[in-house]
């Protein structure tokens, strides 16, 4: 009987010991991007680019903002890059850069000048590399696909600069003298066109003034929801018409802290094909307008002034000068909340994005407070259109304007508290 007690024990510590390893944590497989490879394809037609992969990454996504860049961007929280080799350039690869991103990592691939390339993206039959084909093309089909992009700057995202955004101070203008020392209190929601004005005709029916209403509610209820102390005003809460003077009005007299316009866009083309392609959204603040596009999208939604005064006033370069002088403050906030909206748009909206511009919007001119313009997308495009005009698209686009602004608020009260303290 001794020696079963004695078998049944060394048994029992066996189990416990056993037990003890199956609970060690195990730890955490990290994916690792090994390389980037190169490789002209055997017709001398193009190249294949490879990037080697350990493990599948959850998704990818590939812009080519203009002729001679290709941006990647490779989505996982895990991915390894310690053990990296930059591929070599040479007489077509200029510069292959690499930024890490609390979401993944992401690639500039530079091409040297006189080389064009468009591209497609896929996953390699073994499921793990994501391979980029790049065929040349020629230089005009590039510039009509880039359709004036943006190129992202990944240095707002990656690690450390998430950092400084979240300690360091962000605005140009001291506390004292940012409308008085006061914590951010009221925004001030517009939504665009109204009434007899319908703003930009979509597909199949649908109208800005109805689609930039619907999202501005949702904006608001998004507010009062979950930030009770950042006091809602609205421009227009029915389907009424506004002037965009009386906008900026309503703005001033709350003592906005910040002004957010809503927008939906649309593009005429003679080729129908390209007119129902063109898709995204694209967020403004107040400056001169440096592309065709924004002073394309400035005239359309500044053309309501004719309505207002009998001919059209367009903010004359003079006038934007001397704003820019006298609200260095203003634009620079305005520019930082413009790319936290693109941000939301693009990486948590999964919304195509055409970048953060600048134009010259009279409804942004006349509200004396930062303010942003956002073209939640194409309403000349039918599957924006759709998307814009249901009740899931609005709650998606709304929810992404709501998280800027909350955003926007946490850094700027945190700042008046940092700065409050220290008198």
């Amino acid at each position: 009987m001794q020696h079963l007690y004695s078998y049944v024990f060394k048994l029992f510590c066996i189990l416990i010991l056993f037990s003890g390893f199956l609970a060690l944590p195990q730890a955490s497989a990290q994916t690792e991007l090994q390389r980037v490879s190169a490789v002209e394809r055997s017709d001398g037609l193009g190249y294949v680019v490879r990037f080697h992969l350990s493990e599948t990454i959850d998704s990818s996504k590939v812009l080519q903002p203009s002729t001679d860049l290709l941006q990647v961007k490779l989505y996982s929280e895990n991915l390894d890059t310690v053990n990296f080799n930059p591929p070599v350039t040479g007489n077509v690869f200029k510069d292959f850069i690499l930024y890490e991103l609390p979401s993944g990592i992401a690639f500039d691939i530079k091409l040297h000048e006189g080389h064009y390339f468009n591209f497609s993206a896929y996953n390699d039959q073994n499921g793990r590399d994501l391979l980029l084909a790049l065929a040349q093309s020629a230089p005009e089909d590039l510039t009509a696909l880039s359709d004036d992009q943006s190129p992202i700057d990944w240095n707002l995202f990656t690690h450390d600069a998430q950092t400084e955004t979240s300690e360091e101070f962000l605005f140009d203008e001291p506390a004292d003298e940012r409308r008085n020392g006061s914590r951010f209190e009221v925004v001030v929601i517009d939504a665009g066109h109204g009434g007899w004005e319908p703003g930009a005709g979509g597909v199949n029916g649908v109208h800005e003034k109805d689609v930039t209403l619907a999202v501005a509610l949702k904006v608001g209820e998004y507010i009062e929801q979950n930030i009770p102390d950042l006091k809602v005003v609205y421009t227009r809460t029915e389907d009424e018409y506004v002037s965009l003077v009386d906008r900026g009005k309503i703005a001033n007299e709350n003592n906005g802290d910040l002004f957010v316009s809503i927008h939906a866009n649309s593009f005429s083309h003679a080729n129908k094909a390209r007119q129902r392609s063109v898709h995204g959204a694209e967020v403004y603040f107040l400056g001169m307008a440096r592309s065709q596009s924004a002073l394309e999208v400035m005239k359309r939604e500044n053309s309501v002034v004719q309505y207002e005064t009998g001919e059209i006033e367009e903010l004359t370069e003079e006038d934007l000068l001397i704003y820019e002088l006298m609200n260095a403050g203003n634009m620079s906030t305005s520019q930082r909340i413009a790319e936290k909206m693109e941000y939301q748009f693009r990486e948590r909206a999964q919304r195509r994005s055409r970048g953060v511009k600048q134009a010259g919007f009279q409804v942004l001119y006349e509200a004396s407070m930062p303010g942003v313009l956002i073209e939640l997308g194409f309403i000349s495009n039918p599957a924006e259109a759709n998307y814009l005009n249901s009740e899931y698209g609005q709650a998606i686009v709304a929810s992404a304007i709501f998280r800027s602004i909350r955003d926007f608020k946490i850094e700027y009260d945190r700042s008046y508290n940092r700065q409050t303290s220290a008198r």
